[in-house]
């Protein structure tokens, strides 16, 4: 494994150049920069130490710019933003295909399993133990890519705070030689992503267990003794609402512990061979205050002009809430990425899809999807109801927590109706009055 710093795309003034603005690197013309500028320079600096500045707290503070600093601050967020996911895409590309590593945190690495967005995932066997073992590490030493050694620590602390049986437990995390590493029991299963494109590619059922040995390996099944399994087609309908059960129960569980995990997407949910899910990467996640409610005007607002809020922003912009754009960490958040997952396993497609992320935050915030019904006529009107109370766009005509999800899940299952979470016009009218 190297040890040196991976190259990295250059990254250009992007805060000057927007705006028309030489860029300066003289002390003598820093100092002829108007103020203006300077905020310019003081906010995207904030952008690259890896923060997420408000810009309505900067227009709020500097009141001579507000509008200047709305119009051109959440186009430098945006611009930022594509450069840094830039630069992580080159570092990614750039990992080692083979690791010299042999052992770490008191298990021998047997056979590489899978690669994420950060970390490499091995199947391991522990000193003393029986139980399989899976080791995620981290593939540049922390003093290389310290953003994303944050990220590991913070989801071995979450991971390790939950215990459920649809969470993938952290059972153990450290650093070695300079290496980050989690140690985790070995899932025999695949992300759901896998059992998507595969549904995607055929009329028949598929069978999860041999999915699972064709996708992680001979080996890994082996040791988890993989011999029964359900199947799967791509109209399952019963099915993919008892897995959406099982994904469900878990997320509760999180939000029970004021933890929102902000990165549920169909990756991040392991399929396993009878098929339960259970949850992974809690790198994303963070805290909320139990019983706070978002200002859903006010966040599809801010949402709407790109703001980078005051939270962490982070994701795959494909399964993201509109409020999200705007900074925000919620239950509602999490339920409308549940529904985004939710709709892709359903039809094998996702809710929203653009090459062009500029377009792809458009159709987000409209919440701009093709109603379920309109795709597959077949599928029930329950399930397709439950998908749409989940992506509304406007988090107040959403769920109001998972487990009010979780309660319409479980009617479904038992055969019966759910009704639409959306408000009438004169409900609508008179909520924004309240809003304002």
């Amino acid at each position: 494994m190297r040890d040196t710093e991976p190259e990295s795309e250059s990254v250009q003034d992007t805060g000057f150049e927007l705006l028309g603005l030489p860029v300066h690197s003289d002390e003598h013309t820093t100092r002829s920069r108007t103020p203006f500028e300077m905020l310019v320079t003081q906010f995207v600096a904030e952008l690259r130490t890896g923060s997420r500045p408000s810009i309505e707290r900067y227009a709020r503070r500097y009141p001579p710019h507000a509008a200047q600093i709305r119009d051109v601050f959440p186009m430098l967020a945006m611009l930022e933003e594509s450069c840094a996911a830039r630069e992580s895409q080159s570092i990614r590309r750039q990992m080692p295909g083979r690791f010299p590593l042999t052992k770490i945190g008191g298990c021998e690495l047997l056979q590489e399993i899978g690669r994420g967005g950060m970390g490499v995932v091995f199947r391991a066997a522990e000193q003393g133990c029986t139980e399989p073992r899976a080791v995620k590490v981290l593939p540049w030493r922390s003093t290389v890519v310290p953003q994303w050694v944050e990220r590991f620590r913070k989801e071995a602390e979450t991971a390790q705070g939950l215990q459920h049986r649809g969470i993938v437990p952290v059972l153990r995390s450290g650093e070695q030689d300079g290496y980050c590493y989690l140690v985790m029991p070995l899932i025999a299963g695949v992300g759901l992503d896998v059992l998507i494109r595969e549904l995607g590619r055929t009329e028949t059922r598929v069978c999860l267990a041999d999915l699972i040995q064709r996708t992680i390996g001979l080996a890994c099944a082996a040791d988890q003794n993989i011999s029964r399994g359900i199947s799967v087609q791509p109209t399952d309908w019963p099915r993919f609402t008892e897995m959406a059960v099982s994904a469900a129960a878990a997320l509760c569980l999180a939000h029970r512990a004021g933890i929102c995990h902000n990165d549920i997407k169909p990756g991040n949910l392991l399929v396993e061979a009878d098929g339960s899910i259970q949850i992974t990467d809690f790198g994303l996640a963070g805290t909320y205050a139990e019983g706070t409610v978002l200002n859903a005007s006010r966040s599809r607002r801010e949402s709407g002009k790109g703001v980078a809020g005051d939270g962490e922003h982070g994701g795959t912009l494909r399964y993201m809430a509109p409020e999200r754009f705007a900074g925000g960490v919620s239950v509602s958040a999490d339920i409308f990425s549940f529904g985004a997952t939710l709709y892709e396993l359903s039809l094998q497609c996702p809710a929203f899809e653009e090459s062009d992320p500029s377009l792809l935050r458009q159709k987000i915030l409209a919440a701009d999807f093709v109603p379920p019904g309109r795709l597959d006529p077949t599928i029930p009107r329950a399930l397709e109801t439950v998908i749409c109370n989940c992506l509304a766009a406007d988090p107040a005509d959403r769920y109001a927590s998972v487990e009010s999800l979780l309660v319409d899940l479980r009617r479904i299952t038992a055969g019966k109706h759910v009704a639409s979470t959306r408000c009438t016009g004169v409900q609508r009218v008179w909520r924004n009055l309240l809003d304002r």
